[in-house]
């Protein structure tokens, strides 16, 4: 019975972000004091994320979360790793960019689970990076003659952390889902394009949703 517990513990356990490319996973049992009973798990992560300002849906190819969660006190620590998220942006239907976005961990997920009702909080830290920004080409036979250009450079990011805190339940059978809103800063070092993502993408009441599964 214990043991079924403790597993049933860990899959509550998710945050986000929304568009990652891989973190260095920590030794999750070096954020818990010596000699506490900390489980470890991996998790499949499904992620959603939905920029309220551009009215932009987000959805990044699964990633992974890994890490621990302390049996003494509900404490939990981990990593998140979700890969890029490619989409286009476009007005009236027409393509107009092709943006590849990316989160950069700022420090390590952490959060509570209570351990009688399985509730779930944890709150993730990252910059969100633009990583690439080319302008929709028509399809044409032939190539064209000049080059693609990143319209963002190799600097484009948020100025400052984005914070996302997540809540759920974990379920004892089948997927468990968590769900938060955050806030998006301005973003700086994206060249012509800076404005322009700033008219288009910060401001709050955005949304974010992780569906997770043990791997």
């Amino acid at each position: 019975m214990l043991s079924s517990a403790r597993r049933t513990l860990a899959v509550g356990v998710v945050t986000l972000t929304t568009l990652a490319p891989a973190a260095l996973l920590a030794r999750p049992a070096s954020a818990f004091p010596k000699g506490d009973s900390v489980l470890n798990f991996n998790y499949k992560v499904v992620a959603v994320t939905h920029i309220k300002r551009s009215n932009q849906t987000v959805t990044p190819p699964p990633g992974t979360f890994k890490g621990g969660i302390d049996l003494d006190t509900g404490k939990l620590a981990g990593n998140i790793n979700l890969p890029p998220a490619t989409f286009s942006q476009s007005e009236a239907g027409i393509p107009l960019v092709t943006v590849t976005a990316a989160t950069v961990q700022v420090k390590p997920v952490s959060g509570h689970i209570d351990l009688s009702t399985l509730k779930t909080t944890s709150t993730s830290v990252f910059s969100l990076r633009i990583k690439s920004m080319y302008a929709a080409l028509p399809q044409l036979p032939f190539p064209l003659p000049v080059p693609v250009v990143n319209l963002v450079g190799n600097s484009c990011m948020t100025e400052s952390p984005i914070s996302v805190t997540m809540t759920g339940t974990a379920h004892l059978s089948g997927p468990s889902k968590f769900s938060g809103t955050f806030s998006i800063p301005n973003f700086v070092n994206c060249g012509a394009m800076t404005a322009a993502l700033n008219q288009e993408i910060p401001g709050p009441g955005n949304t974010f949703t992780a569906t997770v599964t043990p791997v």
